[in-house]
């Protein structure tokens, strides 16, 4: 049956943290989480440190999340936050700073040892507000989250309902400073979380309506992107899509294609946004065999066609990484496609796997025939 579940409190607009801060007042002492860089350079940190001294509430700042904070490092945290009787979270920064906010409140929260996370069936977790800086990750409507196993090539996801942020602010001036290619590869990734949602087998008349709108916001800023031109404009479209493709993929989960860009990330160090994209206009291809009406829903929400969208994605996510078939026989071997293949619609075996993988990074004559559609 149908179901939509978004406990989510999301705000959005310019300085919508400073119009709307009641929902900071979650307790009397919280932990902001954040990198080095990112929430200093956008702004977003001074803001909040405004809202929680006018309204008189204690904060402590942990700013060392990097690409490579592992799970004893969050698992440390968490109890740090624990001892000082830490009240909620405020995660600032891309998606591995929130998932590292997300799953370190859960450590707060329960008395487990690190790897009891994934059993999925803890009491309870400290409340957490998002504030995204990257327009690409989802986390900030979500319930999973993502963390690195104290190892670059080992990551693992857990989900849990409690693990949706309490509340979440869209501010895309805190988008502003990121560089172009940044921008590039989490507008890609945002894109695939769409795409793979309403290309599900999960998908329902829900999850569609965002999905499809957040296909549409994207595809809109397609022109601006390839040209490294990108508006103020442009940075809200981007960020409230890549927080509906969250959404739609709260409710169906991912499909194939990040399962398959993982192995790139892993083994070729492909950024987690190109990664996906290389994968993508090929398994909207598998798909329209199964279901051609709704891939077509797809490329009419981007607002071109097939080889439209492969050179947009070529242009401005590229992967440029040697790629060879004796890559691609040992990520078959290792695949991880087998635990979501089930969303596709169709019978998705180690095949279809490997030509998708051929095609998309060492076929580099593959051509489309375009579709003709109303």
């Amino acid at each position: 049956m149908p179901k939509y579940f978004m406990p989510t409190m999301l705000l959005s607009g310019k300085n919508c943290i400073k119009r709307h801060p009641r929902h900071f007042r979650q307790g009397k002492k919280c932990m902001i989480v954040t990198g080095r860089q990112s929430a200093v350079k956008s702004g977003a940190l001074t803001d909040i440190k405004d809202v929680l001294e006018e309204n008189g509430i204690e904060y402590e700042l942990y700013d060392h999340i990097t690409g490579e904070t592992g799970i004893s490092e969050i698992y440390a945290l968490g109890k740090m936050m624990r001892a000082n009787y830490i009240d909620y979270v405020i995660g600032i920064g891309g998606g591995t700073t929130l998932d590292a906010a997300k799953a370190a409140a859960v450590y707060a929260a329960n008395d487990i040892k690190p790897m009891d996370i994934y059993d999925e069936d803890f009491a309870n977790s400290l409340p957490v507000i998002c504030v995204p800086t990257t327009a690409g990750t989802g986390s900030d409507t979500t319930q999973y989250v993502m963390m690195m196993l104290d190892d670059v090539h080992n990551r693992k996801s857990f989900k849990s309902d409690k693990c949706f942020p309490y509340a979440t602010y869209l501010d895309s001036r805190y988008t502003m400073t990121l560089p172009i290619e940044v921008t590039r590869n989490t507008a890609v990734d945002a894109l695939c979380h769409a795409v793979e949602s309403y290309l599900n087998t999960q998908a329902s008349a829900f999850s569609d309506v965002v999905a499809l709108e957040a296909i549409r916001l994207i595809g809109s800023c397609a022109p601006h992107l390839i040209a490294g031109k990108v508006t103020e404009d442009d940075r809200e479209k981007l960020l409230v899509a890549a927080s509906s493709g969250g959404m739609a993929v709260a409710h169906t989960g991912l499909n194939v294609v990040h399962a398959m860009g993982h192995q790139l990330t892993c083994d070729k160090q492909v950024p987690h946004g190109r990664a996906n994209g290389a994968l993508l206009v090929e398994f909207i291809a598998w798909m329209a065999k199964h279901d051609i009406m709704r891939a077509v829903d797809v490329i009419t929400a981007f607002g071109s066609d097939l080889p439209s969208l492969k050179r947009f994605i070529d242009r401005a996510a590229p992967v440029t990484e040697e790629i060879t078939e004796k890559d691609i026989d040992k990520w078959i071997e290792q695949s991880i496609a087998d635990g979501v293949k089930e969303n596709c619609g169709g019978t998705f075996t180690r095949e279809d796997e490997r030509l998708i993988y051929y095609n998309a990074l060492v076929n580099k004559e593959r051509k489309f025939t375009k579709w003709q559609y109303n």
